[in-house]
């Protein structure tokens, strides 16, 4: 309407809403583990807290509690030299009756132990692993821990570092899981006819000093069937795992979480993850901007990457002064969607197969695969539809 610029602006515009209430339920407990990581280091240096203080316990507590909402498993984490990383969910030791309402939380799917040697290779150190490691064994909670202790190794030098922890790990505790994320297999070992060979080959390398194999998505492109040879490798009667991650790559026009992207883009991560039939998933920072020293000091994306990647929460005293908890990106909030429609299709798939939920989001038009899914959230809407009607019927 036109507006008189002399004129009062006190307008009143009415507009009519259509607005549909899906009766789902779905479970408190997310069916995929999705596992963030929320930089200790950047939590320290923007909100000026020391390490281990109870100023540092409340800000880390703060942010754990928060992101629990968007149905992922944070770990917080701590980077050393040549991608040797320490992650922990909880910052208080096993015995604490901290650890216990963490751990137990019935939103959280897994949760990192913190390997203590990783920094500090010390005789005390050691000692507090082995400790932690006698308590958290001892918990029904236990089947969710998992440890990360180094990200994308690239040589054999690496990945006797990985087998070198893992077997202090299981001196004490024999079924821990252990998980490494790659995109490559060594690059000082020779495999014919190439370097996809050698990723492929990762499982036999790292075996049995490694459970959870979390591969880059980049490295399949849009073939998706090399999923089959990564899947032919994994000895599930041994617990071996498959999940994915996703980083400065891969690029668009794939699903991802850069900035630019378009939303059915961002949301598409969580569809590829289903389709491709991965048990869990990875993301290696949340919180991953340059170094600030006050709360609401500019935030600056990590020069060399792409603009987005490890950041999808900002702090709130960027915004507003009075903020204490962090503003969630678009992104998130689209990574949320996502993880729902994900707990959608797994519904699906439980009452009518697998093939029949494959079916339906080739039908609707949602996703074929990571060049190939819908840039309109009509077809979102005609999924959603279509799941509850049928779930309706079959009752």
């Amino acid at each position: 309407m036109d507006v008189d610029d002399d004129a009062s602006l006190s307008y009143a515009v009415r507009v009519k809403l259509s607005v549909t209430v899906w009766d789902f339920v779905i479970p408190i407990t997310p069916s995929l583990p999705a596992v963030f990581g929320v930089s200790e280091t950047v939590i320290e240096d923007r909100f000026n807290v020391e390490h281990r203080s109870s100023a540092w316990y409340d800000a880390l507590d703060m942010h754990y509690q928060w992101l629990l909402k968007y149905r992922i498993s944070p770990y917080f984490c701590r980077w050393g030299d040549n991608m040797r990383v320490l992650t922990y969910t909880c910052p208080w030791p096993a015995d604490h009756p901290k650890a216990e309402e963490y751990y137990s939380d019935p939103r959280l799917s897994v949760y990192a132990v913190a390997y203590t040697p990783a920094l500090s290779n010390s005789f005390a150190a050691k000692e507090m692993l082995r400790k932690e490691l006698e308590v958290l064994r001892t918990k029904n909670h236990w089947k969710k821990a998992y440890f990360y202790l180094w990200d994308e190794p690239l040589n054999l030098e690496h990945y006797e570092m990985i087998r070198s922890m893992s077997e202090e790990i299981r001196c004490t505790a024999p079924d821990a899981r252990v998980l490494t994320t790659y995109y490559c297999g060594p690059n000082d070992i020779s495999y014919a006819p190439g370097n996809f060979e050698a990723f492929v080959k990762v499982p036999s390398v790292l075996r049995p000093h490694t459970q959870i194999f979390c591969t880059s998505e980049w490295v399949f492109g849009t073939r998706e069937d090399l999923v089959n040879d990564i899947i032919a490798e994994l000895q599930p009667e041994n617990h071996e795992e498959w999940w994915t991650y996703v980083c400065m790559g891969p690029t668009d026009p794939h699903p991802n979480w850069h900035l630019g992207m378009r939303g059915t883009q961002h949301r598409a991560v969580m569809w590829r993850v289903w389709k491709e039939g991965g048990t869990g998933f990875l993301y290696w920072g949340a919180n991953c901007y340059e170094k600030a020293l006050s709360p609401g000091a500019e935030v600056r994306f990590r020069r060399g990457l792409p603009p987005g990647d490890g950041v999808l929460f900002y702090p709130g005293q960027y915004f507003e002064p009075s903020l204490t908890e962090p503003v969630a990106s678009l992104r998130l909030e689209r990574l949320l969607n996502g993880l729902q429609d994900f707990e959608y299709l797994q519904l699906y798939a439980s009452r009518f197969g697998r093939p029949a939920a494959l079916a339906l989001i080739e039908k609707t038009g949602l996703y074929l695969g990571p060049d190939r899914y819908t840039a309109d959230h009509g077809a979102i809407d005609l999924m959603r539809a279509e799941i509850y009607h049928s779930l309706k019927a079959d009752i």
